[in-house]
């Protein structure tokens, strides 16, 4: 990848500092015309892939011997066999390789580095930093877009759309979570008096105590005015804090159905952190959309996702015997949260294995530096084919990723509107992978890595031998052919 030289990152990132402070696709056509592929506009760069194998991001299948053509920033032609290419059109052979759409991460945090606690005690030029580098590495591990599910608000989006942050992801971002006092966003001392100044999270933003509906109200209209484009709460306690039960539930109906208001107004939906079955239940009840986390999945549960149109977006590393040495959950209390918390989780694999929700996204939720969660990301799309296979894991990081947007938000509300996300078709976006080889055999073509802390993960990408390619709004930022 070709990067920014350091001193535009930091210039960058301190102008971002004193800013702060104050949909299924359809089966692959063989009948498409290349003739779509010469009716563009002169200026727009068109680039042709011959003889590439396309995994699409909705069928546990390969398409073989395909030409795909794309112009602009989208995909303009689909057709099986060798096309003639337009004049002046960039020509890739693919060589048997699989194309498939570029990773989808749909639960991420660009503003925590040091977890909750430990950010609160950072000034927002680290944090500011530390966000781009950590957008810029999930680009080079083949990830076209994330969502941030809590702490960056839409300056990111703005960026990323404007051209100010070139070599990172689409970015959604929900702006600072909501919850009450005594919250999973509760960060400061438990000696803490209600008559105390605000902790720094709040005052950044990246965390906000918010208690009845209207003070929920008011939050959530103030992350929409900060460019948010959907609304995240808590609904649950935590594990990585620790003063809130994981088991107890956070906001009662009226609570959430003023979040959901706010959100529906504002032609979006409300995402929520939620660990317990009644959590949940009354999460889906009121309204909520996508369920972050969701560790109790059941068969009731999965009655209710599928009536209320909603998404399951789970983290599998936590339920990895390895998630006890993360750093951000050494303190002895929190350490006692997670031993409960993942007694009490045990049938999640099951009853998605029995389920098979085709609703459930991918969720890495990694807070840490870019070497950490490196690994962290490898290791959870290794869980993900591990438990689920691997066309379970690649549909949940490529299609369902992209119709949490396109199915939650209204367009004018949704920054990315005008293509699908997650899937080979043509009119999507042209956010593709190349990889040599299939990866729905081999997990490991996309960086899944058995391993956690020990694998070859590197923030730079650079243990993705077969990962030949990566293209990002129709622009190539990799390609060793």
């Amino acid at each position: 990848m070709y990067k920014n030289t350091a001193f535009r990152k930091s210039l960058i990132a301190l102008s971002i500092a004193m800013a702060s402070s104050f949909a299924v696709a359809a089966p692959i056509s063989n009948e498409a015309s290349p003739s779509n592929a010469t009716d563009t506009k002169a200026a727009e760069q068109v680039i042709v892939f011959h003889n590439v194998n396309i995994f699409n991001g909705t069928e546990n299948k390969l398409h073989n011997d395909f030409s795909v053509v794309v112009t602009g920033n989208k995909i303009s032609t689909i057709q099986q066999g060798k096309i003639k290419a337009p004049e002046n059109a960039k020509v890739i052979d693919g060589e048997g390789r699989t194309l498939m759409p570029a990773l989808v991460e749909s639960h991420m945090h660009l503003a925590l580095p040091k977890g909750l606690l430990g950010t609160d005690d950072m000034r927002w030029n680290e944090i500011a930093i530390h966000a781009q580098s950590f957008a810029e590495m999930y680009l080079d591990l083949g990830f076209g877009t994330i969502r941030d599910v809590g702490g960056a608000d839409g300056s990111w989006t703005d960026m990323e759309r404007d051209g100010r942050l070139t070599e990172v992801p689409r970015i959604y971002a929900s702006g600072a979570p909501i919850a009450p006092i005594g919250s999973h966003a509760d960060v400061g001392l438990q000696s803490r008096r209600l008559s105390d100044s605000p902790q720094n999270l709040e005052i950044l933003n990246i965390m906000s105590n918010s208690n009845g509906a209207e003070d929920i109200k008011m939050q959530a209209r103030y992350n929409y005015r900060q460019g948010a484009q959907f609304t995240k709460v808590f609904q649950s306690g935590g594990v990585s804090s620790k003063f809130d039960p994981w088991q107890y539930t956070s906001f009662t109906d009226d609570e959430l159905k003023a979040a959901v208001d706010i959100a529906t107004s504002y032609g979006s939906y409300v995402a929520t952190h939620a660990y317990s079955d009644k959590a949940i239940k009354s999460a889906l009840n009121n309204g909520v959309k996508t369920i972050e986390h969701g560790f109790t999945f059941n068969e009731e549960q999965h009655k209710l996702y599928k009536d209320k149109g909603a998404f399951l977006v789970t983290n599998l590393t936590a339920f990895s015997p390895d998630l006890a040495n993360v750093p951000v959950v050494q303190d002895p209390m929190i350490q006692a949260k997670l031993e409960s918390a993942q007694a009490a989780f045990e049938e999640y694999v099951e009853n998605v294995q029995k389920l098979d929700p085709d609703y459930r996204a991918f969720n890495t939720d990694c807070v840490g530096t870019a070497d950490i969660c490196a690994k962290q990301i490898a290791h959870e799309i290794y869980l993900n084919a591990k438990f689920f296979g691997n066309f379970n894991a690649l549909r949940a990081m490529t299609s369902t990723g992209g119709r949490i947007p396109a199915e939650l938000m209204e367009d004018w509300i949704n920054p990315y509107s005008d293509a699908k996300i997650g899937v080979i078709e043509e009119g999507a976006y042209a956010d593709l992978l190349l990889i040599d080889g299939n990866p729905l055999e081999d997990i490991s073509l996309i960086g899944g890595r058995e391993q956690w802390f020990e694998n070859d993960a590197m923030p730079g990408g650079s243990h993705l031998t077969e990962m030949d390619l990566i293209m990002k709004d129709g622009k190539i930022f990799k390609n060793t052919l």
